[in-house]
């Protein structure tokens, strides 16, 4: 088999002695390409599946904001508002307020789900079953015309926003994890 050297000035690489052979160079490049193909495939897996994973988060809650400024008829009635409730780290749904015909909406008292009061839409869940919820979140209730936003019962303006943290199960905050803020302005923002 032809041998090629490596540096062909050298005394050895003229004689034939010393090189690599090209079959040694294809295997060498091709275990090399493997291994890099299949690290980017798993790194660039997981960051999307994060970030999908927050996109739905964000889509819902504003899915509810928007149901809740565009007073979005359920069940029949005008409701009090929509928001959002943490059900576990896996899951979380849209819950929909008392009946705007049947109570005064701004004499409710308390925002957050209430089970006898409130309807759940069915829950949501993650899509890959490695992404969840670093931690519990309180509610986030969204009321029209206004809109009003409510974090945790408090419409207040100068409160901290409520930060949802989405990442890895297993893993810890702040690697790998995504943050999804939402302020008492309506605002929400992802970092």
């Amino acid at each position: 088999m032809k041998r090629f050297p490596l540096w062909p000035s050298s005394a050895k690489a003229r004689s034939g002695q010393a090189g690599f052979t090209l079959v040694e160079m294809v295997v060498v490049a091709a275990i090399i390409g493997f291994l890099s193909t299949t690290l980017i495939i798993n790194f660039s897996r997981t960051r999307i599946d994060i970030d999908q994973s927050a996109n739905l988060v964000i889509s819902n809650i504003r899915e509810a904001q928007t149901r809740a400024i565009s007073s979005t008829i359920y069940g029949g009635y005008n409701p009090c508002g929509y928001g959002i409730h943490y059900i576990s780290s896996l899951q979380f749904a849209i819950y929909v307020g008392q009946n705007a015909s049947a109570v005064d909406c701004s004499s409710v008292g308390n925002k957050n789900y209430n089970p006898e009061t409130d309807s759940l839409l069915p829950p949501i869940s993650f899509t890959d079953a490695k992404i969840q919820f670093m931690a519990p979140f309180s509610d986030i209730f969204f009321v029209p015309p206004d809109p009003k936003t409510y974090l945790n019962n408090s419409a207040s303006l100068n409160q901290a926003p409520i930060v949802i943290h989405v990442g890895p199960i297993g893993g810890s905050c702040p690697t790998n994890c995504r943050a999804i803020s939402v302020y008492p302005s309506g605002e929400i923002e992802s970092q």
